[in-house]
């Protein structure tokens, strides 16, 4: 509108400039005739031809004097009593409008017009560029949550001065802000793995030059899985923030406080990721400081944990290292840190362990096994061995126990004490698990097409494998593929993955034994399981752990377990094999206890395929036939 306003008054000064000069213009060539300067053809016309008129330019030429005759009009010269001297206005105006003055002044007018058009364009088109720019100033401003007062007065430059003057004054609020979300964990609001790892080189640097120590301490909590199995994400979110308020009680107990100049996040404590945490200790002069935190941590998180109507308990595991006997690189640090809360974690849990040189060793260990397991496991660089387990009274066959042993072309053989955990806890036991469970229902067709029919094939099942597979149509599948009747095989599950295990596992396993599958419970005793518990298990056999066996001839109390737990098994109408039988006594006594089976090195240690098929099968094919199963005596002493 006012740029409307001015190219108006623009034109009207324009159209005055050019009226006057143009009214000027014609007085002089007016004059100019007059004074016989200027050569017109002149006309004379009487007062009685002539018409009063006002032409519509007569405004312009207000000092002249314009008369009509036959419809043309003319311009007067000379006036007489009786008559007029006059000349046609058309030949006053072409002279007029030829006027070089007349003509530059009308060029100049339209070049200016011109001009002025083009800076109004660019004048606007500078304008929206302002107005963009405040616009887009005004959504940061309201991104960053900066409040600030829309002013009503004032162009876009102005506009835009005072949005900048407001991004100026927060910009302090700002880049703590953003510090605070690039180096804080969403979850629990502590500094994230990268900021920490990068404070902790800072203090190494200082630590180096000073020649001080310094500590670090790995905490990992212990049963967190089971939490977000059992409850859910939510809660185990739930759970973490609880744990990290309780870090930050503990830093601030022990004085460990280093909040960054800038965010003020503390760099001292930090979530590395999923359940894991870790406190740096500076100027550390005593190692036993760092021992003291970490049993305060321990009685902390051992603490119960309030959700709702729920209350949960966990544990931790923490590692120490120090530096720079442990490591001297942050990543070192934190790496041997990490060994030693998984030595915590092997030696029992809800402990701390120091770093030493030998933990060093055993993860390499680890690792160089964990990659060799993964190449055995693709070439099925693996073998089964069969342990027999009979029955006291006349050392019949009830089952074989499929074991697994694992020849490395380098090592030798390597027990499965050793490479088991280190399956399970990298989930390779899936698929080392679907090899066992099938070649071992291939094997056990192959004796039970031979005659064995009353002869069971039993399989170990671990909690990794329940957890991540459909157990029922998991051993269906292995059933339908070696042609093994559901009837002979048997898993193995023990006491601890049980009593833990959810309402959905156990129900597949309900389903398998209405198949016809057995379930039994290996190493019963150590979990602790309640009677209660038990009674409400798919169990059809309980295998008693060796410990009892090996201890009930000379501890009363094992004697007593022993025999109580044989009691209870026949109460509830279960199978009782007993474990570790190596001695012809422990045979004797298990047998006085009533408990049916026992398997051990007395009866037979594990033996190949070929090895079972030679001592069972060769010359004892019609007792076979006759019984279903066949003898295995125990080896004399």
């Amino acid at each position: 509108m006012q740029n409307v306003l001015k190219n108006l008054a623009y034109a009207v000064v324009s159209v005055v400039v050019i009226g006057i000069a143009a009214n000027l213009t014609f007085a002089k060539h007016v004059l100019n005739a007059q004074s016989g300067l200027l050569s017109l053809h002149t006309q004379t016309k009487n007062i009685e031809q002539i018409e009063k008129t006002s032409p519509w330019y007569h405004f312009v030429y207000y000092d002249q004097k314009f008369i009509k005759v036959d419809n043309h009009t003319f311009v007067v010269i000379t006036k007489q009593p009786t008559q007029y001297q006059v000349v046609p206005t058309t030949s006053i105006f072409k002279l007029v409008w030829s006027s070089p003055t007349l003509l530059m002044l009308c060029i100049l007018a339209v070049l200016f017009f011109i001009t002025q058009q083009k800076r109004n364009k660019r004048e606007q088109t500078q304008l929206d560029a302002l107005n963009a720019i405040n616009k887009d100033l005004n959504a940061l401003l309201n991104g960053l949550d900066i409040k600030h007062k829309e002013l009503h007065s004032g162009g876009p430059v102005t506009q835009i001065c005072y949005a900048v003057q407001s991004l100026s004054d927060n910009l302090q609020r700002i880049k703590i802000q953003s510090d605070s979300h690039v180096y804080q964990d969403k979850l629990t609001k502590l500094i994230d793995r990268h900021a920490y790892i990068e404070h902790i080189s800072e203090q190494l640097t200082i630590a180096d030059q000073s020649k001080s120590k310094c500590g670090l301490l790995f905490i990992d909590l212990d049963g967190f899985k089971q939490v977000n199995d059992s409850f859910g994400h939510s809660f185990g979110d739930e759970i973490l923030i609880q744990v990290s308020g309780r870090l930050e009680q503990v830093v601030r107990q022990f004085k460990l406080n280093d909040a960054h100049p800038v965010h003020g996040l503390d760099q001292n404590l930090s979530r590395l990721g999923g359940d894991e945490f870790s406190i740096f200790v500076p100027n550390l002069n005593d190692t036993s400081f760092c021992t003291e935190i970490a049993q305060t941590i321990l009685s902390e998180i051992e603490r119960d944990f309030v959700l709702g109507n729920k209350l949960v308990k966990i544990s931790a595991s923490i590692g120490i290292a120090v530096f720079p006997d442990s490591a001297s690189t942050p990543n070192a640090l934190l790496q041997m840190s990490d060994v030693a809360m998984y030595r915590a974690k092997t030696d029992g849990r809800g402990i701390f362990r120091v770093y030493s040189p030998e933990m060093g060793n055993k993860i390499r260990r680890y690792h160089y096994l964990l990659e060799e397991l993964r190449l055995a496991i693709a070439s099925q660089n693996f073998q089964l061995s069969f342990q027999p387990i009979v029955h006291v009274e006349d050392c019949s066959i009830d089952y074989f126990e499929a074991l697994t042993r694992w020849h490395h072309p380098i090592e030798g053989l390597i027990p499965p004490s050793e490479f088991i955990p280190i399956a399970e806890e990298s989930n390779l036991i899936l698929e080392l698990g679907d090899w066992i469970l099938l070649e071992s229902c291939r094997q056990m067709s192959a004796w039970h097409n031979a005659g064995m029919k009353k002869v069971k094939i039993s399989v170990n099942v671990s909690g990794i494998q329940l957890k991540h597979r459909p157990v029922y149509d998991w051993v269906l599948e292995a059933l339908e593929k070696s042609g093994l009747p559901a009837t002979s095989l048997m898993i193995e599950i023990t006491e601890s993955t049980l009593i833990t295990a959810s309402d959905e596992i156990i129900a597949q396993l309900e389903r398998c034994r209405s198949a016809g599958v057995t379930i039994a419970i290996d190493d019963f005793g150590t979990g602790f399981s309640s009677l209660s518990t038990l009674a409400d298990l798919p169990i059809d056999v309980i295998k008693i752990d060796k410990l009892f066996i090996s201890q009930a001839k000379d501890n009363p109390k094992y004697f007593k377990i022993l025999n109580s737990i044989s009691e209870l098994g026949a109460q509830l109408g279960l199978k009782i094999v007993a474990e570790g039988v190596e001695q012809l006594d422990q045979f004797e006594l298990v047998k006085d206890m009533g408990i049916c089976c026992v398997q051990g090195y007395l009866v037979s240690r594990p033996e190949t395929s070929r090895n079972v098929g030679d001592k069972v099968l060769k010359g004892n094919v019609n007792h076979i036939a006759t019984t279903g199963t066949s003898v295995w005596l125990p080896k004399a002493n």
